[in-house]
């Protein structure tokens, strides 16, 4: 355990008290590792928003077994805890200065918590002042590896993004507009938005995409025809550059950059075929999904956070998407080997760390699902008008198939991933949606998605928004569009749009021929522009988009129908549910399951899984189903949509 945790674990280490309050301004137990810790020392962890909500969960799970818990309870806001629990419980606060004593306290409250492992390495060698200035520009320097004075040409700008895009490095904005600053005393960088190539992800993709579309089309049309000065010029081009081509290239590969359409690859040299979307070759493809193949070994063998298991849960699907386009029945197998392998980590690390991230706040990115409406609600400013679309069921695979589609349409993405919680059940993961709540605070309709509409309104009016300019539709997406029907278009008044549009979980449950019929429908779908159309109505209304999905689906096969009537309280594919623990016990000896623990779920909602790739229904039935927790069914995409 890095020194900077081993500080703040110092505090509660040799604590007596069952009930510690903490006032953690500075979200230093924003952090996985700490929160697992803590949790080995057998404390619950409960995140301090308001005295109703606190006093609601108490009285829950708390009250009774006051005699049987450790608990923590955090706030990371200037607050004072109500007086009862002041009087019983050990009050104390963390601090930033306190940890990171030479550096300015300012400057690291704006950083990331993941980058404090190195913050706390480099922060022994500093010999500055505490100024803002000094510890700025030696974090940028030392810590992110950026010689900002240095970079003075558009190939070593360009090298600088692509890496830090790349690695999906979330730079603060801090350290975003010391870039900025600096940068824009370079002539050459003058004509560029540097403000949005530096912070936006989906900004700078779009640039690249546009830039190498460009160089794409104008080197075919002068290749024969132009003096050799010209074509020299083509080769010094900043992507003809050895550093910024091998970033590219892993860009492309991974699908992170879309090929250039309608470009012939003929007369092009060979570092820009990568680029070109051409015919599929066997070749082409087999480099592809060996490179992310190797990409996923590599992160495998290098799990540390939650946020390793997104970025392997995006390059999986990548794999299994190509694999699916390619039209080979081999690769099919292969790709199910990937899954398989991948699930056998991810399903021991489900097992073993999923807790953890239920005691995580939503910021400054949602974690887990119910985090959605909260990490909306702090980026939303005054007047900002606001849409969620859950697409019911997608998973990653989905998602790259629907992106691939209104890329064509000028849509770009700023992506994220979030874990659904468990059981991956639409009535628990999408009413964790709309609620803004862990499930154990909807136990009376968990088996129900009725409750929804009454659970989004009440998050927002929460929030300061009136139920009337609230909005929430379900269902949407089997029809024909029509503008008139969606009610964030229909009513000006609106300000908070909430929508389900479930059509790939109605294809997931009528999927008889596995995936690949799933693959079709959603095609033959998304060709309607249902989707297309509904998001440039949005955009045109001025709306901030949000897409998400509630859970995903995997694959399965049938071990066979257990029949117990009515002593099992819910029975689903992948997952049966009950309500008495000895019922409980007694399924588990008998049948093949994976035990759950009802982390987050009501005190009398026990729940068994079944293994990967198999299924409560008949034997040998292949279905494409969800409930468990391979990681198809669990990490699913959080996107803000926007145009180009």
């Amino acid at each position: 355990m890095s020194s900077w945790r081993e500080e703040v674990l110092k505090k509660f280490q040799n604590q007596n008290s069952a009930l510690v309050l903490v006032h953690d301004e500075d979200y230093l137990l924003n952090d996985e590792l700490i929160v697992g810790q803590l949790k080995e020392y057998g404390y619950d962890l409960v995140r301090f928003e308001d005295s109703v909500s606190f006093r609601y969960l108490y009285e829950q799970k708390y009250r009774r077994r006051e005699d049987e818990w450790k608990l923590i309870v955090y706030t990371n806001e200037d607050c004072v805890f109500p007086y009862e629990f002041s009087q019983k419980g050990f009050s104390l606060s963390i601090q930033i200065g306190s940890i990171f004593p030479k550096f300015s306290a300012p400057i690291l409250r704006s950083m990331n918590r993941e980058d404090f492992d190195a913050l706390f390495a480099v922060h022994a060698q500093y010999q500055g002042s505490s100024s803002d200035k000094e510890t700025l520009e030696y974090i940028v320097k030392q810590l992110y590896k950026i010689p900002y004075e240095m970079i003075d040409s558009e190939v070593e700008l360009y090298k600088l993004l692509l890496s830090l895009h790349y690695r999906q490095k979330e730079v603060s904005i801090t350290v975003q507009k010391f870039l900025i600053g600096q940068f824009e005393k370079v002539p050459a960088f003058k004509p560029l938005r540097l403000e949005e190539l530096i912070s936006s992800s989906a900004f700078f993709y779009s640039f690249i995409e546009e830039q190498w579309a460009i160089l794409a089309e104008e080197y075919n049309t002068f290749q024969n025809e132009q003096a050799l000065e010209r074509r020299e010029e083509y080769e010094s081009h900043p992507f003809a550059n050895h550093g910024v081509r091998r970033l590219m290239n892993d860009l492309f590969l991974e699908g992170i950059l879309s090929k250039v359409k309608g470009v012939s690859a003929e007369h092009l040299p060979d570092w820009m075929k990568i680029g070109i979307e051409v015919e599929a070759k066997q070749g082409d493809i087999r480099h592809k999904l060996l490179h992310i193949n190797e990409k996923i070994d590599g992160r495998l063998a290098d799990i540390k956070l939650y946020k390793d298991w997104i970025e392997i849960a995006e390059l999986a699907a990548e794999y299994k998407y190509n694999a699916f386009e390619s039209m080979d029945t081999g690769y099919d197998e292969e790709a199910e080997k990937v899954m398989m392998k991948v699930n056998h980590s991810f399903q021991d690390w489900m097992l073993k760390q999923f807790h953890t991230l239920t005691s995580l706040p939503p910021f400054p990115s949602p974690k887990m699902v119910h985090h959605i409406p909260h990490t909306i609600q702090a980026r939303k400013t005054n007047n900002e008008k606001v849409a969620l679309l859950v697409l019911d069921g997608m998973n990653f695979v989905q998602w790259k198939q629907v992106k691939n589609y209104l890329k064509d349409y000028d849509f770009s993405f700023e992506e994220n991933g979030v874990f659904a919680w468990v059981p991956t059940l639409t009535s628990i993961s999408r009413q964790a949606i709309f609620s803004g709540n862990v499930p154990y605070t909807f136990g009376n309709t968990i088996k129900t998605t009725n409750s929804e509409e009454k659970y989004w309104k009440a998050f927002w009016e929460n929030q300061g928004i009136l139920k009337q300019y609230v909005a929430y539709q379900r269902g949407l997406g089997k029809e024909d569009y029509n503008r008139n029907t969606i009610q964030a278009l229909k009513r000006s008044s609106v300000k908070v749009y909430g929508a389900v549009i479930d059509v790939i979980d109605q294809f997931t449950h009528h999927a008889v021929l596995g995936e690949k019929s799933l693959v079709s429908n959603l095609s033959l779908w998304l060709q309607t522009n249902y989707l297309v159309q509904l998001l440039i109505d949005l955009l045109n209304e001025q709306y901030t988009i949000y897409l998400t999905s509630d859970h995903g689906n995997t694959n399965a096969k049938g071990v066979g129908r257990i029949s117990e009537g009515v002593l099992v309280d819910q029975k689903g594919e992948r997952v049966r549910i009950y309500s008495d623990r000895t019922l409980y016990e007694d399924s588990l000896s008998k049948i093949n399951s994976i035990p759950w623990s009802n982390v987050g779920l009501p005190d009398d909602y026990y729940v068994l899984l079944s293994q990967y790739k198999e299924a409560f229904v008949t034997k040998e039935e292949n279905i494409v189903t969800h409930g468990g927790i391979s990681i198809e069914e669990v990490i699913i995409p959080f996107v803000k949509v926007q145009q180009k």
